[in-house]
């Protein structure tokens, strides 16, 4: 038989236990919401499909001049030209106004791009990435750094 103490006891733990399971802290919001981002990785990421820096060993007329990279995703191509101490790009298969060129070291700029998906920009220095927004979905190269090819 129960006393009356020990029911209002395991009452008051029972409420202790049921407030911490509602309180969810915010590291572990943090943590539920980056991983519901990763839900749509596939589509956000542009795939390398193309470095000129993988061929200048093979390159037959001396060294290249001119780094070209090609991204690809689902719709959306992208090509870059680094070419001294410019970035030239063109978005393909999709209507953009504008682009994000992501630096660990110098910060986010936006870029218009002018209607035939082309934009241009200083290398930017250290880990780079750039971002497109098509449709409300943003696509994005994975983060590589911007070196010429060699150079001559």
């Amino acid at each position: 038989m129960s006393s009356s103490t020990d029911d209002e006891g395991l009452m008051e733990e029972l409420a202790i236990a049921m407030a911490q399971a509602t309180e969810v802290p915010e590291r572990r919001r943090q943590a539920a919401r980056a991983a519901f981002s990763w839900r749509t990785i596939d589509e956000e990421l542009l795939a390398l499909t193309h470095d000129s820096l993988e061929l200048a060993d093979a390159a037959v007329r001396g060294a290249l001049d001119v780094r070209t990279l090609g991204f690809e995703s689902e719709g959306l191509s992208l090509e870059i030209e680094v070419d001294g101490d410019r970035v030239f790009g063109q978005v393909l298969d999709a209507q953009v106004g504008e682009v994000v060129v992501e630096s660990v070291e110098d910060g986010s700029q936006t870029v218009p791009v002018d209607p035939s998906g082309v934009f241009s920009v200083v290398v930017p220095t250290g880990p780079v990435r750039i971002s497109i927004e098509v449709d409300g979905v943003p696509r994005r190269t994975p983060w590589i750094v911007l070196v010429p090819g060699p150079q001559s």
